[in-house]
């Protein structure tokens, strides 16, 4: 088998593969569909209530992670220039991150686990550790408001934020998936949408990849209207 041969079998594999494998980005919810979910949470009992909110819109306007939302602290809150900052890192010996740990050092003979935790918690990517401004609504800036009023930090865990999620998407009757990742998907569509370029939206979401920025760009189709428009206008 010649070198192309296997070069051009490999890309049929990986298109093969992208056929098939489901990405975040589909289960983006629409403005309605995100509106509905947010409404939703005011019918569940409180705490959850104020919980669920809080969630939704810090993912789905703000494209925090679930494992950042977990471990979200007032600390983080930059209330001058209206900024969250998600650390590099930050001491933490919940359940999470403890497992994780454990597992880092069952992978490495000279790690231990109390070694491991000193780094923990952290977030995904070096990328992650990133400045969001949160005063680009007024319903978003409020809420992050109220939750510094009820707490200093994140009273549940990791599950606790995917359970919050799904009780709000039951409540709206929902009908795809909907779970704390689409969510932030739905944030970097939102921005997509709005126009913002790719370097930002990739510094706002905190990706690694800018390919992943230009994706969502791509796929709200806002950069392809705008270059059409200034042509014809």
């Amino acid at each position: 088998m010649t070198q192309w041969q296997t070069e051009s079998n490999e890309w049929a594999d990986r298109h093969r593969r992208s056929l098939t494998t489901r990405h975040t980005y589909e289960d983006v919810l629409t403005d309605r569909e995100f509106e509905l979910l947010v409404e939703a949470c005011s019918e569940l009992p409180e705490p959850r209530r104020f919980q669920a909110r809080f969630i939704c819109l810090i993912a789905g306007r703000l494209g925090l992670r679930a494992g950042e939302i977990a471990h979200f602290d007032t600390n983080w809150l930059d209330w001058d220039r209206k900024l969250v900052r998600i650390p590099k890192s930050e001491p933490c010996a919940c359940g999470y991150c403890h497992r994780q740990a454990a597992q880092e050092a069952s992978h490495n003979e000279t790690l231990s686990v109390q070694d491991a935790l000193a780094s923990r918690w952290h977030p995904k990517t070096i990328a992650s550790a990133r400045a969001i401004p949160f005063d680009l609504s007024l319903r978003v800036e409020l809420c992050i408001e109220r939750f510094s009023d009820r707490y200093s930090s994140f009273p549940h865990s990791r599950t606790t934020v995917n359970r919050r999620v799904q009780e709000a998407a039951e409540q709206a009757a929902l009908s795809g998936r909907v779970y704390p990742h689409c969510l932030r998907a739905t944030a970097a569509s939102y921005h997509a949408y709005k126009g913002v370029a790719p370097v930002p939206l990739q510094a706002l979401m905190g990706w690694s990849d800018l390919a992943t920025a230009q994706k969502y760009i791509r796929i709200s189709g806002t950069a392809t209207a705008d270059a059409v428009r200034q042509v014809h206008y």
